[in-house]
């Protein structure tokens, strides 16, 4: 029996988090029959086209994209000005070159004020990378370093190396909000193993920090800044207004009006 083509799923609508399309995706393949293989014409086993679905929403739950920006994209990165033009054209060309295996390092280092849009397009870019079909991870860094210490505590049920690891191999590693963590020994000596193992690798990061590369220097140390530097070519500013707080002023006052 050969393989039939099966109609092309619509993409979820904006605001549907990610659970809601594993669910669709979890409905059992009537060609398949939830096997995730086929017969082809010459009676050999191959892979259904449901298959690939079900293995990108599984790896876009394992990049731990939070729900609020589940469905955040380029083509909803919001603002027309010419910087934010430039943003999303660049982010685009860093998808389409994109490769967890590179001869050079590949990275992006996205700066500019709380608000201005760095974490959604650090995410719209992640989740484009994951449906290419490679492995993404997002951590926030204080959540990321709190993920850490809670290691230390009893019962738990992941040991820090695991984490460390995962960190440092997965295909593309995004840490949002660098620099607001407190700084210590300790937090210096966990970021550094995790970026190392990335730059020694060549392994692709994305960093996202409210902080200038001197005042980066600072919280973080130059042990890292100096590895930064070198892992992200790409060097994105984003215009330094509260993006977040007009948007709500402007929903504001249209809701107002239309009162």
């Amino acid at each position: 029996m050969s393989a039939k083509k099966r109609e092309k799923k619509k993409e979820p609508e904006e605001g549907v988090e990610i659970e809601s399309a594993v669910q669709e995706e979890e409905e059992v393949c009537p060609y398949c029959k939830g096997y995730g293989y086929v017969l082809s014409e010459t009676g050999e086993a191959v892979p259904c086209e449901c298959r690939e679905g079900m293995l990108a929403n599984l790896r876009l739950q394992e990049a731990h994209i939070p729900r609020k920006f589940a469905q955040k994209s380029l083509a909803n990165f919001k603002g027309k000005d010419k910087i934010r033009k430039v943003l999303v054209e660049k982010a685009a060309e860093f998808i389409q070159n994109f490769r967890d295996n590179p001869e050079e390092h590949q990275g992006i280092l996205m700066v500019g004020c709380t608000g201005s849009g760095k974490t959604h397009l650090a995410l719209a870019i992640l989740r484009e990378i994951v449906v290419k079909g490679y492995t993404g991870l997002y951590y926030n860094v204080p959540e990321l370093l709190n993920e850490l210490r809670d290691t230390y505590n009893e019962p738990s049920e992941q040991i820090e190396s695991d984490i460390l690891n995962l960190a440092g191999e997965v295909g593309l590693l995004v840490l949002d909000d660098l620099g607001a963590e407190r700084t210590s020994g300790w937090v210096r000596d966990r970021l550094f193993l995790i970026i190392n193992r990335r730059y020694e690798a060549l392994k692709p990061i994305l960093v996202t920090t409210n902080l200038d590369w001197r005042e980066l220097e600072e919280q973080v140390g130059e042990r890292i800044v100096s590895r930064l530097y070198e892992m992200c070519p790409l060097v994105l500013e984003f215009p330094r207004e509260d993006y977040r707080r007009q948007y709500v002023v402007r929903e504001q006052k249209r809701r107002t009006k239309r009162k």
